[in-house]
């Protein structure tokens, strides 16, 4: 893989760094890409929120390839709204502040975190339905910025809808067979290893349906070489089956710079 190629998470990597500070720092170690969780306290900022962090990662000079959702708020733990049943208005609203600051960046991927489903997860399920149908109303948004959003399992949540890869697979092939196009999948490393998700062994990926990836070593969550996963060796087999899009470094710990993270991983590709 180019150098180019990967890009560092400011909201877990620079945490300590004042939001609007974080593209410069992550341009000073070398990082020409960048990505965010959801960058406000607020889930609706105002205006002169939203324009200073604009300008504050416009005056960095990076691209901004990945941008959370607001999460929802304390309610929903803050894990997001697609898949809870009675806030799709929520949703769809919290789809349009996220995706206008993402057209003033040129942001092509979107995480919307899908939720908390308590009870059960299954395409039979209000949850799982509710999610088909958010995805449904806010598809024609995101084909107007030419974007997508990626759907992502998750570990340490014991509720969370998604938690495995088939479970985002599942969905994103109801929500495309219902007629959304602008959806896939976040394969990320980190997630998968301490969920045990058997895609690692079985490596039955559908690279089509990948519009992202993320790593960060286990345990601990930190940058490649503090744990024990296998980065490199995932990576080259990603690589081997055609993925050839942005890997993001959603790590915490002390940042490293870009060579430096890149020597942990080996050149891959």
């Amino acid at each position: 893989m180019a150098d180019g190629r990967y890009a560092i998470n400011c909201s877990i990597a620079l945490a300590d760094v004042p939001v609007t500070d974080r593209a410069v720092q992550a341009r000073r170690l070398g990082y020409e890409a960048v990505e965010f969780w959801w960058p406000f306290q607020s889930q609706a900022p105002d205006r002169d929120a939203v324009a200073e962090f604009v300008e504050s990662v416009k005056r960095a000079e990076v691209e901004t390839v990945l941008l959370n959702f607001p999460g929802g708020g304390p309610s929903v733990a803050d894990r997001g709204l697609m898949c809870v049943p009675g806030r799709q208005e929520d949703f769809v609203g919290s789809a349009r502040t996220a995706l206008e600051i993402g057209r003033q960046l040129g942001v092509r991927r979107f995480n919307p975190m899908v939720g908390n489903a308590a009870h059960s997860w299954a395409p039979d399920t209000e949850a799982f339905e509710t999610a088909v149908t958010n995805l449904l109303a806010i598809d024609s948004m995101l084909g107007e910025l030419d974007a997508v959003v990626v759907l992502e399992p998750l570990s340490g949540f014991p509720d969370a809808a998604l938690k495995t890869h088939d479970d985002a697979h599942q969905l994103v092939i109801a929500a495309r067979a219902a007629g959304a196009r602008n959806v896939s999948m976040l394969f990320d490393f980190y997630h998968a290893a301490v969920n045990e998700d058997p895609v690692l062994d079985s490596w039955a990926v559908d690279i089509g349906l990948i519009g992202h990836v993320q790593v960060a070593d286990a345990p601990g969550r930190g940058w490649p070489g503090t744990g024990n996963l296998p980065l490199n060796a995932w990576l080259q087999r990603l690589h081997d089956s055609g993925y050839d899009g942005r890997v993001g470094f959603e790590c915490g710990g002390d940042p490293l710079a870009l060579d430096t993270a890149i020597r942990y991983l080996g050149e891959t590709g």
